[in-house]
């Protein structure tokens, strides 16, 4: 639902005239929101697998079960999945905090007087 929102407000500004659509923005965005849908889906197909079909895990291990086979399949690519798209998005959502989109001064005239005294 948040990625919604976001969306309506990327897409309808309150200033639309003047400075228009930003599409950066919303391509950001729908890649944020697109590496957080990859990263859930395989972390919930690995807990399935991991929790109903490999239940009794390897006999021959001393750590047997789904905690077994979540270990087992770390280097493999479907456990390297979701750390890659844990990793990009952070790499994203903190170059997003970092980015010059926060220069902007307030419009409120208010705010403008508190942050400057």
């Amino acid at each position: 639902m948040l990625f919604f929102q976001c969306m309506v407000a990327l897409l309808n500004p309150p200033h639309g005239r003047e400075e228009g659509i930003k599409w950066w923005l919303v391509l950001y965005i729908m890649a944020m929101f697109s590496f957080v849908t990859v990263y859930a889906a395989t972390n919930l197909y690995i807990q399935s697998n991991s929790f109903i079909d490999n239940r009794q895990g390897f006999p021959e291990e001393l750590i047997s079960g789904p905690l077994d086979y979540q270990f087992s399949i770390m280097t493999m690519d479907l456990g390297l999945i979701p750390n890659v798209m844990f990793n990009l998005n952070n790499w994203l959502a903190d170059g997003l905090l970092v980015s010059s989109l926060f220069d902007a001064t307030p419009t409120h005239p208010g705010v403008q007087r508190l942050l400057h005294s």
